[in-house]
């Protein structure tokens, strides 16, 4: 069931980059409850995963569209989860997440250096918005993507020294320092930098930094999404607080950026991020290629 699962989410979600082996393993969890319709020949054309309040997953495949699947899937989720006691469903994120929210055309606030990808529409978003669901956050949610042939910049190569700043790459013995950086620009983001595979040599995914004297004053996560597709990564930028507005932000993507395309990545992207960001990343040259609707819906009294 899982495979099917993957399967029909690879099919109805191609504005969506996440690692396969995630995919599979978030489908596959203990605590999922799936809703199938199947066509005459068993084969699944449309599902519901819920896990606790949250809507992992509904799709229905394009040439069965327009027949009420979707609708009567949604109905049972919802269904489930009032009976569970719960007084909100959220869609994407819970436990983890497929996608962030509904993959949609639509800008909820002022956004900048946009390039959706082709045949993007709001058809996903309208129809959780016709049945009860809003945008729940202040501010936009997007992916944005790079393709790293159009990366033409030279003098950011890792170990760089830009404005007396240096940009290299952390190994384990700068971690503690790391993390302290974090505590102090993101705390939000110092449990992804605490993972020790990400300090070691090798293993695809690095934490890149900029250094002031001995102290870690920025930094930055690149990753490998998917190497098949030649898909790279960068996220979780933050700067301290004392040192922003002296374009550390934006350096640390470029150098990232570089080490990917110098590394044989065709692409990079960055996922789940917000509004104000869109200019940070744009500054290296990254587009928003999908947004999304954060959906969320209150049970009636």
């Amino acid at each position: 069931m899982v495979q099917e699962l993957t399967d029909i989410f690879e099919r109805n979600f191609p504005y969506v980059e996440r690692n396969g082996l995630s995919v599979q393993r978030i489908l596959g969890h203990k605590e999922n409850m799936v809703i199938a319709r199947r066509d005459e020949k068993n084969r699944l054309i449309g599902a519901a995963v819920v896990n606790q309040s949250t809507i992992l997953m509904l799709c229905v495949d394009q040439e069965y569209r327009g027949q009420g699947i979707g609708s009567e899937l949604l109905k049972k989720a919802e269904d489930a989860i009032w009976e569970k006691g719960f007084e909100k469903i959220n869609v994407g994120v819970g436990f983890d997440y497929l996608a962030p929210g509904v993959p949609t055309s639509k800008c909820y606030f002022p956004a900048e250096n946009e390039k959706l990808y082709p045949g993007l529409d709001e058809t996903a978003s309208d129809f959780f918005t016709h049945r009860g669901y809003v945008h729940s956050w202040g501010c936009n949610c997007f992916d944005m993507r790079f393709s790293l042939n159009e990366f033409e910049r030279e003098g950011y190569d890792a170990g760089v020294e830009i404005d007396g700043i240096t940009y290299r790459f952390a190994s384990l013995g700068d971690k503690d320092a790391v993390c302290a950086c974090m505590d102090d620009a993101y705390p939000e983001f110092t449990g992804y930098y605490r993972d020790d595979i990400l300090y070691q040599e090798g293993k695809g995914v690095g934490v890149l930094i900029a250094v002031s004297g001995n102290e870690v004053i920025g930094a930055l996560i690149i990753g490998t999404e998917d190497a098949e597709k030649g898909l790279g990564s960068v996220g979780c930028v933050a700067v301290r607080e004392g040192w922003r507005g002296r374009h550390i932000a934006v350096n640390l993507v470029t150098v990232g950026t570089k080490h990917l395309k110098k590394n044989g990545f065709l692409k990079a992207y960055l996922s789940y991020t917000y509004s104000g960001l869109d200019h940070m990343y744009g500054y290296a040259g990254y587009k928003i290629c999908v947004y999304f609707m954060m959906a969320e819906k209150y049970k009636r009294v």
